[in-house]
Formats: structure tokens, sequence, C-alpha cells
């Protein structure tokens, strides 16, 4: 029979103790690697955060990197247009300061021009009265108080009536009267008044003015008027009054007063036939100097481009109104596209038993 073992108190305690021990380290090991992991997810989420972060400044750095860059080219754009700008500017002073010389070079010339004007009329005056005191009344067709030399000392113009007791001179002196060319006319319009007094259809016209004073008739009346939107004397202070042909004195200064006009603005015909109406006794002659139909009525108007209808409109207004019985001589230096100019005037003269005279260029 097998005997029994005995059993011993101490061996179990210490399988026990064991255990425990061995549980305990296990709890331990378990504690700290759970804190482990705990530690682990907080420093991860830190690290995810940190590059969140620096993820979110490297866009805001690229943002401003592009904005720099877009200003920069900006900037290099305001330079260049600055740049351009300045170049203008250098080239408009160059021009303004090449303008300046060339100016006052015409200033210089002109100024030398009026003064030989001025000269011109001094001596014409002088000789005007030098040939009043000479003649001492002579009647003499060839001699004149007031002498005129053209090509070839041409003294003639076939067909002009320059007879009468009382003759009146009306000078257009409109700005067309500065050329035949609309668009020379345009031009010299924005020159200054020196220079329009030298524009050669002007100074024709001007001849021609001087050509009709130097052949009026001896121991006759006379009066001269130029005329624009308005009509003006030609002799200052005149308006109302007839002057002597034998008066010398106020042959040169009707001339001079045709000399120192600069033509401009538009032309009115019915204010120039109105002067007609303002002397007493009344013309029983009128010599009519211009280039065309009438762009102007009785009231200055600012008008663009006038119409070969409206121009003929205004030009039969002025013949209604004119004072009638009196005849009336053109003579027309034709302008361009006015082509009816020269009908119109020419029935004129028919009605008014007139004449009417288109010289050539090259006359007086």
């Amino acid at each position: 029979m097998r005997r029994k073992r005995a059993l011993s108190p101490f061996g179990l305690s210490f399988l026990d103790v064991m255990c425990c021990g061995f549980g305990a380290v296990v709890l331990l090991v378990m504690i700290l690697n759970s804190q482990i992991l705990e530690r682990r997810k907080e420093k991860g989420a830190d690290q995810r955060e940190a590059l969140d972060r620096a993820a979110a400044l490297e866009t805001f750095a690229r943002d401003d990197l592009a904005q720099s860059r877009r200003g920069a080219q900006a900037l290099e754009l305001q330079v260049g247009e600055l740049q351009g700008q300045i170049d203008r500017l250098r080239q408009a002073i160059a021009r303004e300061r090449s303008e300046e010389a060339k100016a006052a070079a015409r200033a210089a010339e002109i100024a030398a021009s009026q003064r030989e004007i001025e000269k011109q009329n001094r001596e014409l005056t002088e000789k005007a009265a030098e040939t009043l005191k000479k003649k001492d009344g002579a009647t003499d067709e060839d001699e004149r108080l007031v002498g005129f030399t053209g090509d070839g000392q041409r003294q003639y113009l076939t067909g002009l009536k320059l007879g009468g007791e009382r003759t009146l001179i009306l000078l257009d002196a409109s700005a067309s009267m500065l050329d035949e060319k609309l668009v020379n006319i345009v031009r010299r319009k924005l020159m200054p008044d020196a220079v329009r007094r030298q524009a050669p259809k002007w100074t024709r016209a001007v001849r021609s003015f001087h050509w009709v004073i130097a052949n009026l008739q001896p121991g006759k009346r006379f009066q001269a008027f130029a005329f624009d939107t308005k009509a003006v004397p030609l002799v200052v202070g005149t308006e109302n009054n007839w002057l002597d042909t034998d008066d010398a004195t106020r042959l040169a200064a009707a001339i001079a007063g045709a000399q120192a006009i600069a033509p401009q603005n538009g032309t009115s015909l019915i204010n120039a036939l109105a002067v007609a109406s303002s002397l007493s006794p009344r013309p029983d002659s009128i010599i009519l100097i211009t280039d065309g139909l009438p762009t102007q009525g009785a009231n200055p108007t600012r008008r663009g481009n006038v119409s070969a209808e409206t121009r003929q409109a205004l030009f039969e207004d002025a013949l209604r109104k004119a004072p009638p019985g009196i005849p009336v001589n053109t003579l027309l230096l034709p302008i361009e596209g006015d082509p009816t100019a020269a009908e119109a005037f020419w029935r004129l003269a028919f009605v008014t038993r007139g004449s009417f005279i288109t010289p050539s260029r090259d006359w007086p």
C-alpha cells in the first residue's frame, strides 16, 4: 500500500508569493506600457500640429512671395512708363525750344516787315502830299494824287466803272481773302496778324484797292469801308462823311488802313451794303472787292461749314435789303468751292446796271 506524501506549508506559500510577484510585474508592465502609448499619441499629435503650422507658414510664405513678385513687376512697369514719359517730355521740351527759336525768328522777320510797311506808308503819305503841292489842281487823266504801278506800268482794267460823284468802295477783309484754297485759308487763319497781312491773296486785294483809289476821278467824293462780319471805315473817324478825291492825305490814309488789316472772321454782305444807306447823301456808285458769296447774315453766328444753299440765301437776303438804284461794280477774286459766286455777282451787276470783273491772277 502506497504511503501518502506529506504536504509542506512552506512550499505552497512560496509558490503563492511567486505568482503574486509575477502578476504584479505584469500589471506594472501593462500600466507602464499604457502610459508610454498615451505619451506617444500626445507627442504624435504635437508633431502633426507643428507640421500643420509649418505647412500653413509655407503656404503664407509662398503667397507673400508671389504678391511681392507681382508688386515688383508692377513697379517695373511703372518705372518703364515713367521713363517713357520722361523721354516724351524731353522730346516735347526739345520741340518747344525749337518752336520758340523758330517763333523768335519769325517774330523778328514780322517786325522787320511791319517796320518796312510803316516806312512805305510814311513815304506814300509824304509822296502824296508832295504830289498835291506840285500838281496844284491838275486834272490830267494820267496824273494822280496817289500813284500806282503794276507790271509794265499797267494802269488799266477794261469794264470797271469808276465814274460817279460819290463812290463807295467796299473791301472784303474776311478770312477767305487769305488764300484761294480752303485748306490754306484754315492754316493761315491761325497765323499772327503780321503774317496774315502778307498773305498773297490779301496782298493782291489791297493792291486792287490801291488801284481803284489811284484811279478815282479828281473833283469827286469817295468813302472806303472794309468788312467781314461788320463794316468799318478805312479812314478812322469818317463813318458818316464823304471824303474828297483831291485830298491826298485821305487817299493815302485809306490805302494805309487797308494795308494794316489782318483778315479774319466770316463775310457779311448785308452789313457791307447797309453802309450805302447810312451815308448821306447816298452813293451813286459802289465798288465791291470780294471773293465769293457771304457766310454770315446781319448778326454774326458761329457757323461751321456753310452750305452753298445757305450762302446763296444770305446773298439774296443782302440784295433785298440793299438800297435800290445804286450800280454795284464787283471785282471778284475767286475762291475754291464757291462756283456759283460768279453767276450771282454777274446777276447783281446786271440788275443794278453796274459791272462785273474777274481779273487775272497777275493783276494789278
